[in-house]
């Protein structure tokens, strides 16, 4: 580790893995998931808000796309852009908490060793930016809290807004600031000048609240309906939900060890030993930091003992302790502490094998044995399954001679097709309309086949349906034919069919009983 003890290697280590994966991504062969596609739909219609997450996505691809076009790499490029300012807020954390050069080093090489972190970098959701926001807002009350700079608080406020336009979680990182503030001394926790941070942070949540205002409250209904409450927007759909079951949490906690596993156990066996091993200012900064990421890792396991959760939703909670987990690997290294040793081999391990995953997934998913576990159908061939489709609509307006609507299941594919058919057409989601959630398309006037005044202009056209089952689409069409599964669908089962005179879907109702039903996947 003597590498690390000059003070411009963390920068030159997270310059090199940056330049590493941009000169990748300038040539990946993977095209857009859906939700990646979904959220540059988002950007072609620049709002207020969205049906279930702030602005912050859609401004931020609309921001690289307008200079660098519609391309991947464009769509992709804030993620590494935010993850790269992440490294350097979480290296600056370390700076501040231990005052050590080395445990800044290695602060900022854990960054790049937590898989969730690794794979947010690569592909443009909003855990990326989000976690960014998180990174900073963490470094900022730790120079208000540690290191008593009572004006650090107006940069906490401004990361805690920023944050929430992307992912409303961040306002988790507030009570484990408070916590710290109020636990561990001699923190200084500044009423006046923490209340102003706070306030600042109110600014972030002003374009969700005016958007929701006008849209009846459409994200708190769909917050409420991933936790089946009553008033969520799932109390109407055909959305199959499974028994409640324990191994939900059990499921929790494996999903976590999966995100970071090395890093976690590190940051545990620093509590101890810091405690043990170390000065009084270093304990208080393990401790503090540990508190900071208390409450989102509680508060998603209590969410996990109602719902079924996603190994994404804590992510943030590990950006905080990264700094502990620096310091007991080299604290335990040093003493030669064996499960510490181990821990840190499994994070250098996780973090090689996070820096190769994107590149090396499409070699290894053609080889033999292991290429059956490589799942990255979702991000191939997406480019041939479109060029597929263009055919069929090529054709279809041939036979008719009336221009064809593109009509989708799923949000995902909706947005995929307007994404990679020429011209970038205007595609539907028929999800609410036949049993499913609403989605962002719902929302739009412009691809809300509820409107009469968007139904007008699109009665009477034949059209390409994607998904679904056919009972599903007979009620809008004089006609439907199933023409199967199209080159390089990504989803077993996903067939598509020919409708011949769209009408509406006024007339569809919800079968009796469903053998098998197929559940929308919640919009993002």
């Amino acid at each position: 580790m003597r590498l690390g003890t000059k003070p411009s290697a963390a920068i030159a280590l997270i310059l090199a893995i940056t330049l590493s994966r941009l000169i990748w991504q300038l040539f990946s062969p993977y095209t857009l998931a859906e939700d990646e596609a979904h959220y540059w739909e988002w950007s072609r219609h620049l709002d207020w808000s969205y049906y279930s997450k702030g602005p912050g996505v859609a401004w931020s691809i609309f921001t690289s796309t307008k200079f660098l076009g519609n391309t991947e790499f464009a769509v992709r490029l804030p993620s590494l852009i935010a993850s790269t300012l992440g490294a350097i807020a979480i290296l600056k954390t370390a700076r501040t908490a231990y005052n050590d050069q080395l445990t800044t080093f290695v602060s900022a090489l854990l960054w790049f060793c937590v898989p969730g972190l690794a794979i947010a970098s690569m592909v443009m959701t909003i855990d990326a930016p989000y976690t960014a926001c998180w990174a900073w807002a963490t470094y900022f009350a730790t120079r208000a809290l540690i290191d008593n700079k009572p004006n650090a608080w107006i940069g906490f406020g401004c990361m805690i807004a920023l944050g929430f336009i992307f992912k409303y979680t961040i306002l988790l990182l507030i009570p484990g600031v408070l916590l710290a503030g109020l636990l561990i001394k001699p923190n200084k926790l500044n009423p006046k000048w923490f209340l102003l941070g706070l306030l600042i942070s109110t600014i972030g949540l002003l374009p969700v609240l005016i958007w929701n205002a006008h849209h009846d409250w459409a994200t708190f209904r769909h917050l409420l309906g991933h936790l089946d409450i009553q008033g969520g927007d799932t109390a109407n759909t055909l959305t199959a939900h499974e028994s409640w079951t324990p191994f939900w949490a059990l499921e929790y906690i494996v999903l976590q060890l999966a995100i970071g596993a090395g890093v976690l156990f590190l940051a545990i066996f620093a509590i101890p030993n810091s405690k043990k091993h170390a000065d009084t200012q270093t304990a208080n900064a393990t401790r503090t930091l540990w508190l900071f990421a208390l409450p989102i890792f509680a508060f998603y396991f209590i969410v996990s003992l109602i719902t079924q959760t996603e190994g994404n939703w804590a992510l943030a909670g590990f950006i905080s302790i990264i700094p502990p987990a620096a310091f007991a690997a080299i604290e335990g290294v040093k003493r030669n502490d064996h499960p510490v040793k181990f821990a840190w081999g499994a994070s250098i391990f996780l973090g090689v094998f996070s820096l190769l995953l994107f590149p090396t997934a499409s070699w290894a998913s053609k080889r033999a044995f292991v290429g059956q576990y490589i799942p990255i159908a979702r991000l191939t061939g997406m480019r041939e399954h479109a060029a597929a489709a263009q055919e069929v609509l090529d054709e279809l307006q041939s036979q008719t001679g009336q221009h064809p609507l593109i009509l989708t299941e799923h949000y995902g594919r909706a947005s995929q097709l307007a994404f990679y058919l020429k011209g970038h057409p205007t595609t539907y989601c028929i999800s609410a309309l036949v049993g499913g959630r609403k989605t962002q398309y719902d929302m739009w006037t412009a691809t809300d086949l509820s409107n009469p005044t968007t139904l007008a202009p699109l009665q009477h056209r034949p059209a390409l349906l994607m998904g679904g089952r056919i009972d599903q689409w007979t009620p809008a069409f004089d006609q439907v034919k199933d023409i199967g599964q199209l080159t390089a669908e990504p989803i077993d089962n996903r067939t598509s069919y020919i409708g011949y005179n769209f009408t509406d879907f006024t007339s569809w109702t919800p079968p009796r009983r469903l053998d098998n039903p197929v559940v929308p996947t919640p919009s993002p």
